[in-house]
């Protein structure tokens, strides 16, 4: 009995997780093994993208249209992986998110992409019907405006059979749509495109239609491609030492595997690093100015996250407790 009982405190349960929630082995993140838990559930998550094939033209035009339909699909009986998740039928969780890159990939040179993120907000735009709406990452809609994009205003000749889809991120201080991935452009959805065809197809169409990053009374936003680079040590830090190429503030950076295919929720095939954690996690030396988030007391990156995820973990508690309280009310 009592080795059990020392094997259940040895136990970790696995999971995806968050940019707000701890690694169940971050702690261990610096130590050298020859397969840690990040690196393989990476492993994992690109062979379940390889197994699973899902109908996105389909889905793409539901989310354009808004047409979802209460009864159960013929792909509902798919035997969908922990690692890769179905599709949500509606608008929340459609956008792929990031994970803390505690564990820095053996092939971060040949296999990933680099994107510099602004400050902002993660938005997913939708445009169909000459309309271009915009929902956050939990599928609230936000806003609706015309725009310049394929499908987005009611001036366009074809609008009311194209629709695009964007997962970008808006800076409010200069009304701009910072244009991260590509899902679907002209009613082409390429979802299950790798990373490295999505961005140079992003780059393609957004150049056909230059007007979209111009403000106007059609196009109240503006709608700029963020670019992507390589990962080679000369490049991230030719990168992060030269000038930026947005006009505001530098957020972090995100790096994309070349291979992955655009998924909804959180996915280990795409890592989060704030500037300041260059120097520490790649050995990447980085101008002062792009360290101006950087905590006063900032020590390491182990010990600045524990401290934010105790800070996520005691609002998260607040959040219900309050929740609670006012369905109390609510019954009394």
């Amino acid at each position: 009995m009592e080795e059990l009982v020392n094997l259940a405190s040895e136990v970790q349960l696995s999971s995806a997780y968050d940019v707000s929630n701890r690694h169940p082995r971050f702690s261990q993140y610096k130590v050298k093994k020859k397969m840690t838990s990040q690196i393989e559930r990476r492993q994992k998550f690109l062979e379940s993208i390889k197994q699973h094939r899902y109908d996105y033209m389909n889905h793409a035009r539901k989310l354009a249209e808004n047409t979802w339909s209460s009864e159960s699909e013929d792909d509902d009986e798919m035997d969908w992986s922990s690692e890769v998740k179905k599709p949500s039928r509606f608008y929340k969780n459609q956008l792929m998110l990031s994970e803390w890159l505690v564990e820095v990939p053996e092939d971060l040179l040949n296999e990933w992409l680099l994107v510099l993120c602004p400050v902002g907000k993660r938005s997913l735009i939708i445009t169909s019907h000459g309309e271009t709406k915009v929902y956050t990452k939990k599928g609230f809609l936000l806003n609706k405006f015309s725009s310049h994009l394929p499908g987005g205003n009611r001036r366009q000749k074809f609008n009311s059979s194209e629709y695009t889809i964007l997962d970008c991120i808006y800076n409010t201080e200069n009304k701009t749509y910072y244009i991260l991935d590509v899902m679907c452009w002209r009613g082409h959805p390429v979802f299950d495109s790798e990373t490295e065809f999505r961005f140079y197809w992003l780059k393609c169409k957004t150049d056909e239609v230059p007007e979209i990053q111009v403000k106007s009374t059609l196009n109240p936003f503006r709608f700029i491609p963020l670019l992507s680079y390589s990962c080679s040590y000369d490049s991230i830090h030719k990168v992060v030492n030269s000038p930026l190429p947005f006009e505001c503030q530098l957020d972090g950076l995100l790096f994309y595997h070349k291979r992955t295919i655009y998924t909804g929720g959180v996915t280990p095939l795409v890592g989060w690093l704030k500037a300041y954690m260059l120097p520490e996690i790649l050995n990447i030396s980085v101008p002062e100015d792009l360290c101006a988030d950087r905590p006063k007391s900032y020590s390491s990156m182990r010990n600045h996250l524990s401290i934010a995820f105790a800070k996520h973990e005691k609002r998260k508690q607040e959040d219900e407790k309050l929740l609670n309280e006012i369905e109390e009310d609510m019954v009394t």
